[in-house]
């Protein structure tokens, strides 16, 4: 009997476990039932306080107690999209809920607004199972390419891109892939809002400043302001909202200036203020020249009405008691100073700017020498001065082909040198200087180019015959002429009229004179010569007219024949002799 009535407790007690619980889990179940990854879900219609166990695919999730409504949620594991199982255990161990839950596909961006270029980070949920050729689109045009992202296992990815040149306003970043598509994946927005860079953001007046533009609207109507002044208008900006522009820093004090970008459907307070630093600076104006040429110096940038302005050439002073305007601009001329060739600091000083606050300028000394004088005569004493070279560097100066002075320059790489003009050439001569660094400067001497005068032929003259019996060695003479580069003479000697070929040709003679040597001994015959002058630079005169030389009294024929006459003479001679003998003999016979 006991044992009876212990087995229906045991069988009571069970009853009543059970009848409770299958009344709180009829209306068991989740909430949504489709999302994203990261969802909350929320399972309601369990018993408060009661023990739970709930499973994702198998895999538990999340463990807990019931809250007093009979409630717990859990957010949405990271999985790749499409069906998924959901279990609940009360306990751990009994099932009391099956059920699904559909992943759907959805992009995260960061960040979700800033200016063209900016860095967006793109990660991708609920995609395929290692969903391959995802492929992220901006305005629906691709700007990551579709083969470059595979997803993982859970269908997650990540890349990251780089905003486009795009108007301002709202754009839409989406996704898609192999098994994903495009329409299934909500559009994420990020807003492009304008933005001007300005390079550089400091500088002196006439600074040239370069501006962009982006994230303005289409054909958008723009003006830049420096200070409230207008300094560029017309500006249009480009279909994708983007442009460009540059203007020359204005005439301003020193200190910060507001630079304003105004468009027609942009304002000034959407764009953050651009602060341009204007800094005291010089300029000068050329940029490069020689020693005492005049330079133009400008400053700008400096206080107002500044006083005791001082300009520093390599910071020494060679200008002084300048005043700026009520602008803070000045300007003054000086002569270059003697100085070494290439660039040379410009700075100013003044009793409100110091000259460390002052953007320098430069200026190169440039080489050169002159030559005084620049005209005249061979051996004419030059004096040649050189400015803009090294300092305390050897030089050397040429004329023409030929080296003529050496020296050393001074610390100011000056130098000056007295030479004679060589002979040789005439017209405009070149004169060059190089020091040992190979700077070099050159300039022009003109030699006097007017030919001496003709001599005029004394001896023999014109159609005289000289010498007895040829192998003469003929004397010539000639008038004498005279040049201040100095004369010689040249003489040629011809048995031709036209001097086709020469039997003497003698060069450089120094007297109006030239006796033919033993080698040059000509024999009977009749010869043509003439002589010009030539002065040391190399001008020469015209020929004198060709004169016609005979060489020798006695021909060849004419000794045969006073030879033969001779001879006969002898004969006849030799005849007389004897004639007279004879006839006295004969005479005496007939007596």
């Amino acid at each position: 009997m006991r044992k009876k009535v212990l087995a229906m407790v045991a069988l009571l007690t069970i009853v009543l476990t059970l009848i409770p619980v299958e009344s709180v889990q009829a209306d068991l179940g989740i909430s949504p039932t489709q999302g994203v990854t990261g969802l909350q879900v929320t399972a309601a219609g369990l018993t408060s306080g009661v023990s739970y166990n709930i499973k994702w695919d198998d895999v538990s999730i999340l463990q807990g107690t019931a809250d007093s409504t009979g409630a717990a949620s859990f957010a949405v594991p990271e999985s790749y999209g499409g069906e998924h199982t959901v279990k609940i255990e009360v306990p751990t161990g009994t099932l009391v809920y099956t059920g699904t839950f559909t992943v759907m596909p959805f992009i995260e961006i960061t960040p979700n607004s800033g200016a063209t270029g900016t860095a967006i980070s793109v990660a991708g949920h609920g995609f395929g199972v290692s969903e391959k050729n995802v492929a992220v689109t901006y305005d629906g045009v691709i700007v990551i390419g579709s083969s470059g992202i595979t997803a993982n296992a859970n269908g997650a990815w990540n890349t990251s891109l780089t905003a486009p040149a795009s108007i301002g306003g709202i754009h839409y970043v989406d996704a898609s892939g192999d098994v994903t598509k495009a329409s299934d994946v909500a559009d994420k927005q990020f807003t492009v809002a304008p933005v001007v860079t300005m390079d550089p953001t400091s500088g002196g007046v006439g600074t040239l400043v370069t501006l962009a533009g982006n994230g303005f609207a289409s054909a958008e109507g723009i003006k830049v302001q420096f200070s409230s002044a207008d300094v560029r208008t017309g500006i249009t900006s480009e279909i994708d909202g983007s442009w460009s522009t540059s203007f020359a820093v204005p005439s301003s004090n020193k200190g910060s200036h507001i630079v304003n970008i105004i468009g027609d459907n942009t304002t000034a307070n959407e764009i953050p203020n651009l602060i341009f630093t204007v800094s005291p600076s010089v300029s000068v104006s050329p940029s490069s020249a020689y020693a005492g040429d005049n330079i133009q110096i400008n400053g700008s940038g400096f206080a107002n009405n500044e006083t005791t302005i001082e300009v520093l050439f390599d910071g020494k002073q060679i200008l002084r008691n300048l005043v700026a305007d009520d602008a803070g601009n000045w300007s003054s001329p000086f002569q270059l100073p003697e100085s070494v060739n290439g660039p040379h600091n410009l700075n100013a000083d003044g009793r409100m700017t110091s000259s460390s606050d002052v953007i320098p300028s430069t200026i190169a000394t440039l080489s050169q020498i002159s030559v005084v004088p620049n005209t005249g005569f061979v051996n004419d004493e030059l004096r040649v001065t050189g400015t803009g070279f090294s300092g305390s560097k050897d030089f050397s100066v040429s004329f023409g082909d030929a080296p003529v002075a050496s020296g050393t320059t001074n610390d100011a790489g000056s130098f000056q040198t007295i030479f004679k003009a060589p002979g040789g050439k005439s017209g405009p001569i070149t004169i060059a200087a190089t020091d040992l660094k190979n700077v070099t400067a050159s300039t022009t001497f003109s030699v006097d180019t007017t030919p001496p005068d003709v001599p005029q032929i004394s001896s023999p003259r014109d159609g005289a015959t000289v010498g007895l019996m040829g192998n003469t060695k003929v004397a010539f003479e000639w008038t004498d002429v005279t040049s201040r580069n100095g004369v010689t003479y040249d003489i040629e000697v011809s048995d031709q009229s036209n001097f086709a070929k020469t039997l003497v040709s003698q060069t450089k003679l120094t007297e109006a004179k030239y006796t033919l040597s033993e080698a040059e001994a000509l024999p009977n015959g009749e010869y043509y010569w003439h002589v010009r002058a030539v002065d040391g630079a190399g001008n020469a005169s015209n020929w004198t007219n060709t004169s016609l030389v005979k060489v020798g009294f006695l021909t060849t024929t004419t000794l045969i024949l006073i030879g033969v006459g001779i001879v006969v003479l002898v004969v006849l001679v030799a005849v007389l002799k004897r004639k007279p003998h004879k006839k006295k003999r004969v005479r005496r016979d007939w007596e």
